[in-house]
């Protein structure tokens, strides 16, 4: 069975289910080169199926994420959003309706965002900005068009167990342990948290859900706060956090603390805000910005601890998994899985709507395949996290030929030991090699990498490469045989997706200090197996055999606020607009001028 997943909202993309393995996923950002991008995937639809070797007439079944999505975020495409207009956003639209008791029309508050281009779907079927389920309507008609498909062989799957199949079905033990799987985020569907329980292999039971999980909207609006957009920065709150301390960040969590509650397996308030961002606004005003993003992460890292722990207090299940935006929160997945009661974590990649195509695709395949009483070993859709295309070395080189800029960069065969040669003496290069990775995290194959010894190297790619804030931290990608010299993980838990931090050992903080965090010293490693990716594998042994070091910096291939290179040319231009010295492309290593 042919079984393609699609996303049409924020982080929109398409997944490919053949027979019940997953063949291909792809964010449709990385094809428009647009962060977050919404909408219908045409390119990452396109680009699946071409990897399936698929036509549209023999896609059996069409399974789509998410049954409410508001008309008025496809004709004004928030990803195109600044700082200001989300601050206009909560000004000019939310402050007015939850204050002043009036009804603003979000599309003439942004009409001069609009792009009507965006809007390929029938309006006449949609009533107002917020009728969702005309939407609906309009989304299944479209797809009838598109796919050439009855309406019967064409699906609609709540937000959250699109989230919550995803993370059960990539989970490498699924047929051997009982899991509890936690699933959180913004909100989708009406719900921002619900909690499932999987029994070896047979399908997900929801044991709760809840509309009061507002530990990511919370989380989104500080960002916001502290001057960073809200949807994509996330990350920097939680990499500044560290730096923050009690002196300056008690204040700030008390704020936190007196609202959100964890009551069971959902959530409660001890004080109610009319309002998530006028509250923190007003309570946080004169406070200290490393102290907010202290005192936020400590509440979330508080709360996802104790609702974690009330859910294997209620199940006896302590192999946990964690999926939806929240669960990108790498330290507090930390606190989580320090927890005594835990026995295991995992945190799949992309867990965010990235992956809503996947588990809309995973549904379908387990409603079909499954029979009451079964398993469901049948479907295994993850064997590999780089599912998305690749380039072939012949074609890699003829683009290079015709590419212009590149006049007195010297371009020669890929040789390892110069690889690592070059590395060691601190150049600084981009990889882009085999099948691209999915998700928001660059596991080698589209990765800027770098010498991991040396402090200065975060410093010299932040500002000559990346361009990004000097507190953000970088990872590591760590040889499978290595790991333990590196990262503290007595619980052994898989590392393969830099979805989970750990403390690292002195040797750790000897032979890869530029890829820990600078104040904490801990570590989102890429566990790198030799069977996963033999190239990368290969070239970082080939440097840790000209240096000792069994570990690389790695960090995405991409400048700031754009997303990850999704073709060559996007590798070869942003090498040329960066300070990158060389770039890895293919069996190809090509040098600017006096690099090699």
């Amino acid at each position: 069975m042919i079984i393609l997943g699609v996303n049409e909202g924020h982080n929109a993309s398409a997944a490919l289910l053949v027979d019940g393995k997953l063949i291909a996923a792809i964010s449709e950002d990385r094809p428009t080169r647009q962060t977050t991008r919404s909408g219908f995937p045409f390119k990452a639809i396109e680009e699946c199926l071409a990897l399936g070797g698929i036509t549209l007439a023999e896609i059996d079944r069409v399974a789509l994420s998410t049954l409410h999505l508001p008309p008025k975020y496809f004709w004004i495409p928030r990803e195109s959003f600044s700082i200001r207009d989300f601050w206009r956003e909560q000004n000019e639209f939310w402050k007015p309706r939850l204050f002043e008791g009036k009804r603003p029309v979000y599309m003439d508050v942004f009409k001069d965002r609009m792009d009507p281009s965006r809007f390929i779907y029938d309006p006449s079927l949609i009533k107002d900005e917020d009728d969702c389920v005309g939407m609906l309507e309009a989304r299944l008609r479209h797809h009838e068009r598109f796919f050439g498909l009855p309406r019967e062989r064409i699906s609609v799957h709540d937000h959250h167990t699109c989230h919550a199949w995803y993370a059960y079905m990539v989970h490498p033990r699924r047929l051997d342990q009982d899991l509890l799987v936690f699933a959180a985020d913004g909100a989708g569907d009406g719900v921002n948290g619900s909690v499932w329980h999987g029994v070896r292999g047979q399908p997900l039971q929801a044991l709760h859900r809840t509309n009061q999980c507002n530990i990511g909207r919370i989380y989104r609006y500080v960002t916001l706060l502290l001057g960073m957009k809200q949807f994509e920065h996330a990350f920097k709150t939680m990499g500044l956090a560290p730096y923050g301390n009690p002196k300056y960040g008690q204040l700030a969590y008390e704020v936190f603390a007196e609202t959100l509650q964890v009551d069971g397996l959902g959530f409660s308030y001890r004080i109610k805000p009319k309002d998530h961002f006028f509250h923190f606004k007003e309570r946080l005003e004169g406070l200290r910005f490393d102290g907010i993003a202290w005192g936020i992460q400590k509440r979330t890292e508080e709360l996802l601890s104790e609702w974690v722990g009330n859910g294997v207090a209620a199940t006896g299940c302590g192999n946990v998994v964690m999926t939806g935006g929240v669960a990108m929160n790498i330290k507090a997945n930390k606190v989580v899985w320090e927890r005594p009661d835990v026995h295991s974590l995992f945190v799949p990649p992309g867990s965010g709507d990235e992956s809503l195509s996947i588990g809309a695709a995973c549904k379908v395949a387990v409603d079909f395949a499954s029979v009451p009483g079964e398993t469901i070993s049948e479907c295994l859709p993850m064997t590999s996290v780089y599912l998305g295309p690749s380039f072939h070395d012949d074609e890699i080189r003829k683009r290079l030929d015709r590419t212009s800029g590149l006049d007195g960069c010297t371009i020669e065969t890929v040789q390892l030991p110069r690889i690592a040669q070059l590395l060691a003496a601190g150049h600084v290069l981009g990889r882009f090699s085999g099948r691209a990775e999915f998700g928001q995290r660059a596991l080698g194959n589209r990765s800027i990498l770098a010498d991991p010894r040396p402090r200065e190297v975060v410093r010299t790619i932040n500002e000559m490469i990346k361009q990004r804030d000097f507190w953000m931290p970088f990872a590591s990608s760590v040889l499978a045989e290595r790991k333990d010299d590196y990262v503290i993980n007595p619980k052994n838990l898989q590392g393969d997706y830099m979805t989970l931090a750990f403390d690292s050992t002195p040797e750790g903080q000897r032979d890869m200090i530029g890829a820990l965090h600078p104040y904490d010293k801990t570590s989102r490693p890429h566990v790198v197996e030799r069977d996963a990716n033999p190239g990368y594998h290969a070239l970082i042994s080939a440097f840790a055999r000209e240096t000792g070091v069994g570990a690389l910096l790695n960090t995405s291939f991409n400048l700031h606020g754009e997303p990850i290179v999704h073709t060559p040319e996007d590798a070869i231009s942003t090498f040329l607009r960066s300070g990158l010295d060389h770039l890895l492309l293919g069996e190809w290593l090509v040098s600017k001028p006096g690099k090699s």
